[in-house]
């Protein structure tokens, strides 16, 4: 029985879950814009939020935790450098998903995804 088990499982193994939120959280950390359905969203600002949150303390414990999740060094450089930045006053609420209509193929409910401090030019 599932009791107390708050995992969504998307309908995928644990290791394909893993594979599809690590990507998921390169691309958003990547474009720091992203538009998918509205449950993976929902499942990738919490792993969204820890991983930032990870980030604000800019230890190399936290470095190394950050990079066996998202396997690029390039993104976790970013995600250490410019985007934890950002965030260094403000106590969560990092990420915003934002409801945007059914996908035109199969209906499904998508959803865009983005970092609420934008990135300054």
């Amino acid at each position: 029985m599932r009791h107390q088990n708050r995992v969504k499982t998307l309908n995928r193994t644990k290791s394909h879950r893993k594979a599809l939120l690590m990507n998921l959280a390169n691309a958003l950390f990547n474009h720091e814009s992203i538009k998918t359905t509205n449950t993976k969203a929902m499942v990738l600002k919490r792993v969204a939020e820890k991983l930032i949150t990870l980030a604000k303390r800019k230890d190399l414990h936290s470095l190394r935790l950050a990079f066996s999740f998202l396997r690029d060094k390039a993104v976790v450089k970013k995600l250490f450098t410019e985007i934890a930045d950002r965030y260094v006053t403000i106590n969560g609420g990092y990420t915003r998903v934002l409801k945007i209509g059914s996908r035109k193929g199969d209906n499904a409910p998508m959803a865009l995804i983005e970092l609420t401090q934008k990135k300054e030019e």
